[in-house]
């Protein structure tokens, strides 16, 4: 699995130092990585929500699994905020970022493609689940951020503002096709294919750009927590809540591979749309990912 584990990740790490290469060079700068950023989460993060929720299998899903996962997701989540708030004094909206980094792994493009080798459907289904509960935890992380970023809380405001969130978008999409088993034709399939095909290559290279970028001290803290509350709390605290109610880790392995997973590109991307500062964000994704080489075939490896 190592090896593997290295092949796939080899490509990312080339991507960021494509970005930081152009930030270094003055090709790019950060408003550019912020362009592509927005991208992301305006076009395509609502298509995915076609591509895995819409063509999402539900066979063989472990609720109470998922349940000890999110369980810990959040406290993870909430860990995150108040360090940030309370310890390093940052804004409610830094705050939120800082907790959504810590608890939002990079599933979809790290941990899926391995499982799909490593292990059986069944196996696979319970990544599929977080992949897809995801569009509601960060669809809910973009509301709160909505009303951390303005001055004067007005709720219609907010709820009109809802009708914008690209999370909330692509779950309600992707039930759409679910539910009323919508075929899309084979060209739109293939447009669906390729806007969510960017997502990686632009969120990799912004990362890059970004870390070409002098930060400081504080913001290489709050990158250090963020690694430590990712790669290795995280896992943890899932294994401890596993362990606690006698789950069967055999069924439990690939929910803990997720969870000891580097950081998703959700807090970077959402950073960048509501100007929150992504020094610390950047930092954190190269010290997990790294470490993630280590982590993750230790947890795939459990019996």
């Amino acid at each position: 699995m190592f090896t593997l584990l290295l092949l796939t990740t080899l490509p990312l790490f080339g991507l960021v130092f494509v970005g930081f290469a152009l930030g270094k060079f003055s090709l790019f700068n950060n408003q550019d990585a912020k362009v592509f950023l927005k991208l992301i989460g305006i076009l395509v993060v609502p298509t995915l929500g076609i591509k895995i929720i819409g063509e999402f299998n539900y066979q063989h899903i472990k609720w109470d699994l998922y349940f000890l996962y999110l369980v810990s997701q959040f406290l993870i989540y909430f860990t995150g905020f108040f360090i940030a708030k309370l310890i390093f004094k940052r804004s409610n909206a830094e705050s939120l970022i800082i907790g959504m980094t810590s608890a939002f792994s990079n599933h979809l493009f790290f941990v899926y493609p391995i499982a799909l080798f490593e292990f059986a459907t069944k196996d696979i289904v319970p990544i599929e689940t977080i992949i897809s509960a995801d569009f509601i935890t960060v669809g809910l992380s973009v509301c709160a951020l909505d009303v951390a970023t303005q001055k004067n809380i007005k709720i219609k405001s907010i709820l009109f503002k809802q009708f914008k969130n690209p999370a909330l978008i692509g779950l309600l999409l992707g039930l759409i096709v679910f539910l009323l088993k919508i075929d899309l034709p084979l060209s739109l399939g293939r447009l669906v294919d390729f806007i969510c095909d960017t997502g990686t290559p632009c969120a990799l290279i912004a990362m890059g750009i970004l870390l070409s970028y002098k930060t400081n001290r504080d913001q290489i803290k709050l990158s250090l927590i963020i690694t430590f509350l990712k790669v290795l709390l995280f896992p943890i605290l899932l294994f401890s809540f596993i362990f606690l109610f006698e789950y069967d880790l055999n069924i439990s392995k690939t929910t803990m591979m997720v969870a000891a997973a580097p950081i998703g590109a959700m807090g970077l991307i959402f950073a960048s749309i509501y100007n929150v500062k992504t020094d610390a964000v950047v930092r954190a994704g190269i010290f997990t990912y790294i470490l993630s080489l280590i982590g993750i075939p230790i947890v795939g490896s459990i019996a």
